[in-house]
């Protein structure tokens, strides 16, 4: 994931030792552990929980740094050998800091400039054309916030940590033919795989591939349905020589094993998984 992440944005990777440290006093291992579970928080990625393989929901650390769903690990945790008094949750309180705290000194990247070149362009040969923009992670989102902001683009934002009334809301404003309504939709991945229609945006860009090709192409069916008026173009970003290219030979392989997928199993798919991270790099 921080290789994905670095493929994005520079400031998506957290500052933070990897080192748990083990003299540490249980004082001090905790604030460490709260520290790595902030960079995960942070990252606003969907970070996968290896219990249900599904994005973290309530998530959990525990003393040798793995995060799960809370949940899904008190499943495990009598016949695992984990203890309920080692696992550590975020604070509350810490979570209102970090939403309330100052954000870093801005910065571009090459996604960042290739996206802006062609909201540009495309803005400059129809002003009518909207956009959906979807990444993974959302704090990706916030970064891209400040050159909309400086370019002078409207627009709204749509992630799953928004109420049902305010994405109600944000969905009517978007699908607005007001003329100075909103150009240009942030969408996060997982906000944007079902139930809505965005038939008013008729060009797509993802941002960084997903794992599984079916949620990216779920997105793309948000504009791509019924009731769109104007040829669908979809433009993917991917660096080049990097951890993103071999996401996409693997996003190619599980297209092709799509009907088998149906049929397999829980083990099958961490099996699955294992064999991604080892193509990955390159094992």
């Amino acid at each position: 994931m921080r290789l994905r992440q670095h493929c994005c944005h520079p400031d998506l990777l957290a500052k933070t030792s990897s080192d748990l440290g083990a003299a540490a006093t249980p004082a001090e291992l905790r604030e460490r552990l709260i520290e790595k579970l902030r960079s995960v928080l942070a990252s606003g990625s969907d970070e996968e929980c290896s219990v249900c393989l599904e994005s973290v929901r309530l998530p959990v650390i525990t003393h040798c740094a793995h995060v799960y769903c809370r949940p899904c690990i008190a499943q495990v945790i009598s016949s695992e050998q984990i203890k309920a008094n080692e696992l550590v949750e975020f604070p509350q309180e810490k979570m209102e800091e970090e939403k309330c705290a100052n954000p870093d000194k801005w910065r571009t990247s090459s996604k960042v400039q290739a996206l802006m070149g062609n909201l540009l362009r495309l803005r400059c040969e129809d002003s009518s054309i909207k956009c959906l923009v979807i990444s993974q992670f959302t704090r990706f989102l916030t970064i891209l916030e400040t050159p909309l902001r400086e370019q002078g683009f409207s627009f709204v934002r749509l992630d799953g940590s928004m109420s049902q009334k305010k994405r109600t809301q944000v969905i009517q404003e978007f699908q607005s033919s007001a003329a100075n309504g909103p150009s240009i939709m942030l969408l996060s991945l997982k906000a944007g795989g079902v139930g809505l229609n965005l038939t008013a945006a008729s060009h797509v860009f993802l941002m960084d591939p997903a794992w599984n090709p079916a949620t990216e192409e779920q997105c793309i069916d948000r504009c791509h349905r019924l009731g769109q008026t104007r040829r669908v173009v979809v433009t993917k970003f991917l660096v080049k020589d990097s951890v993103e290219e071999t996401m996409v030979k693997i996003q190619k392989q599980k297209q092709e094993l799509v009907d088998k997928a149906f049929g397999s199993t829980n083990t099958d798919k961490k099996t699955s998984r294992i064999d991604d991270i080892k193509a990955l790099m390159e094992l």
